[in-house]
This record gives C-alpha cells, sequence and structure tokens, in this order.
C-alpha cells in the first residue's frame, strides 16, 4: 500500500498482534496447553493457580487473535484485488503466501528440528542426519504456526475464483455492503458460535486435521471474520470506526472476561478437566462456543477504535516494526525455539519465567525478522 494511503493504526494493531503470537507460543513453551516445538513443562505438571491462569490466558488469546489476522486479511485481499486485477493478484498471492510456506516447511522446519535434536540430545548435525531428516518429512507436521498462511492462501485462490464466476456468470451488482448495526454483528456472533459448536460435536478442540495442521473447531470463525474482512473493504467500514463505538464494546468485553472464570469452574476448570467445554453435546461447549465468538467481535471492535482514535500514528521504531511483522510470524518460531532452549538451564517456575523472558523475546525475534529481510531475495516475499 503507498505510504500516504496506509492505515498506521492498522499497522500498529498487525504488531500488536504478531507480538500476542509470540507470547501465546512463549506461554505454550511453559505450560500452556497447545502444540508446539518445544515444551519445558507440560499442563499436568504445573500447580492448580499457574495452570488455571495460562490456560485462561491462552483460551482468551485463541478466542480472538487469528479471528482478527483472518479479517485484516480479508480487507487487504479485497483491496489489492480490486487494485491489481485478478491475474496480478494470484501470483502475488503465490509469491507472498506461497514462497514463505515452502521456504518454512523445507528449509526452516528441518533444520529446525535437527537442531533442536542436537540441541536435547546430543544427535550430530551432519549431512547424514539432516537427509534422513528430510526423508521423514510430513507436510502437515512441518507446517507449524504457517497453517495460517496456507489456509490464507486456499481462502484468497476461493476468493478469486468467486470473482470470477460473479464476472462470467452472474451480473455485477453494484451494491455496497452497510455498516454492520449492533443487531447485526450480535447475529453473525451467535450465527458463528452455533456453527462452532456444531462443528465441535464430533471435532472437538485438539482435534487436528492433517495435512494441513489446521484445527477444524476454529475454522468457522476464520471464514467467517475474511468475509467480513471483504465486505468491510467494498464498505469502508473502518472509516466509519470511532471512538463513540470504544466504551459499549470494551464494557461488554470486560463482562465476557469477568464471565470467563465462571465458565471455566462450570466446565470442570477446578477438577482439571474442561473437556465438556471442548465440544461434543454438553451445553458447556455451546456457551464457550458463543462466548468466543462475542468476545472475538468485542475485542476486535475495541482495538480498532482504541487503535484509530489513541494510536494512528508511527515513528521510525513503529515503522520497523510493522515492516517487518509479515516476517516475524513466519521466523519466530526457530528463534523462539531456539532462544527458550538456551535459557532451559534458568531455573524458575512458568509464569516468573514467562515474565522474565517476555520482553527479550519479542525484541529478538523482531530484531532476527529485520536482519533477515535484508537478506538478499528475501524482501521482496517478506
Amino acid at each position: 500500500m503507498p505510504e500516504k494511503q496506509r492505515l498506521r493504526y492498522i499497522d500498529n494493531i498487525r504488531i500488536f498482534l504478531t507480538g500476542i503470537v509470540i507470547l501465546f507460543h512463549l506461554a505454550i513453551t511453559y505450560g500452556a496447553p497447545g502444540g508446539w516445538y518445544y515444551r519445558e513443562f507440560e499442563v499436568s505438571q504445573l500447580e492448580p493457580i499457574t495452570q488455571t491462569v495460562l490456560v485462561l490466558f491462552i483460551a482468551a488469546n485463541q478466542a480472538y487473535f487469528m479471528g482478527f489476522f483472518f479479517f485484516l486479511g480479508g480487507f487487504f485481499a479485497a483491496g489489492s484485488l480490486k487494485r491489481r486485477g485478478l491475474l496480478h493478484f494470484f501470483f502475488q498471492r503465490l509469491v507472498r503466501l506461497g514462497i514463505p510456506l515452502l521456504l518454512f516447511v523445507y528449509l526452516v522446519s528441518p533444520c529446525l528440528r535437527l537442531i533442536q535434536r542436537s540441541i536435547l540430545f546430543g544427535q550430530a548435525f551432519t549431512l547424514a542426519n539432516l537427509l534422513d531428516t528430510y526423508q521423514s518429512l510430513i507436510f502437515g507436521f512441518e507446517l507449524g504456526p504457517m497453517w495460517f498462511v496456507l489456509l490464507l492462501l486456499i481462502l484468497s485462490i476461493l476468493y478469486i475464483l468467486i470473482k470470477l464466476m460473479q464476472k462470467y456468470l452472474f451480473s455485477k451488482s453494484k451494491k455496497i455492503p452497510a455498516y454492520p448495526t449492533r443487531v447485526k454483528i450480535f447475529t453473525f456472533a451467535i450465527l458463528i458460535g452455533a456453527v462452532t459448536f456444531l462443528v465441535r460435536i464430533p471435532l472437538p478442540i485438539g482435534f487436528v486435521f492433517q495435512p494441513l495442521n489446521l484445527q477444524p473447531p476454529f475454522v468457522p470463525q476464520y471464514i467467517g471474520l475474511f468475509i467480513i474482512g471483504i465486505a468491510a473493504y467494498h464498505g469502508n467500514w473502518l472509516n466509519q470506526v470511532n471512538i463513540n463505538i470504544f466504551p459499549f464494546w470494551r464494557n461488554l468485553t470486560l463482562i465476557l472476561v469477568l464471565l470467563m472464570p465462571l465458565l471455566f469452574i462450570l466446565s470442570g476448570g477446578l477438577e482439571g478437566d474442561v473437556t465438556p467445554a471442548l465440544g461434543g453435546l454438553h451445553w458447556q461447549s455451546l456457551a464457550y462456543s458463543l462466548w468466543e465468538q462475542l468476545f472475538c467481535l468485542g475485542m476486535i471492535l475495541s482495538l480498532l477504535s482504541y487503535f484509530k482514535n489513541r494510536l494512528n500514528i508511527q515513528g521510525k521504531i513503529t515503522r520497523e516494526l510493522s515492516t517487518n511483522a509479515y516476517a516475524v510470524y513466519i521466523f519466530h518460531t526457530p528463534v523462539l525455539v531456539l532462544f527458550t532452549m538456551s535459557v532451559r538451564g534458568v531455573n524458575l517456575q512458568p509464569i516468573p519465567k514467562i515474565l522474565v523472558l517476555a520482553l527479550p523475546a519479542l525484541l529478538l525475534c523482531f530484531l532476527s525478522a529485520s536482519l533477515l529481510r535484508r537478506l538478499p531475495g528475501l524482501r521482496a516475499v517478506l
């Protein structure tokens, strides 16, 4: 996007969300539930209070941050397609999403696995072991957090196909999507929550579809928000977001935050088993699915209004951070894994260790991405 047209508050939101991704995976490293390359603690090893704090942290962020990324993905996809045209947009998506995807799967992830085995188990870093790693490579398992890039690429291609159908099979509609009322927003949240609940009956949270390394229990939200992002671009919705909407959505989000521990307790959290909330025909799963979507939309609207009216400015440092945000997402995995393995000898409990390492981890990930983007050829795809 040309500099004069940049939405600086959106750039700042991208910095914020990327930072949350790093902290999310840092929390998993030290005992929060979830899959990751390196775990120093398992959930079962944690004290009840520590376990509760980390579970709530993971659940709260999981509810909105990737959905927000897909909303932004849809918004910028619509703008890019309009500016570039279908063919140019298609090739631009292949370059910006496809090349980093292949780079991660066939270079970053295998090398990380080998380095990890060398550090933790003393396995020699040799060509023979590298070849053995490649022979055992499974696309989905090597995707790691790049499932997001893969799904975004799939949704972008489906978007192109739909636009082609509209162009050649149907008459073009000039109707501009109207800015949604609160009733429409709540209705959307309830519909996505209901679909999410139905999906989670056979496929509860924790189920992973390979070879995409994708969790179907969250996909309805991602697809829905990608579509909403497209509508937001065509309806010019972001220009209609103002500070007046902030108190309502902030207050709603705070209420939902206060309800979260109650839902956690009613789902068996104090007994260490929240299975009823994860899926199946349980009222807790329905309640959590609805809570999740309302919290997601509340967070998105709160952050949009707050950043637009309070943080719609950038200096040299924030411009550099936002420029590198995509590269941070791609390369934070090896940086974070190697960093946390290097300090595994620091004897601290999980939460204090997370607090101590949070800022160094963030700085290291952003600095590494900035340096990597300066390598020949990487800037064009990152």
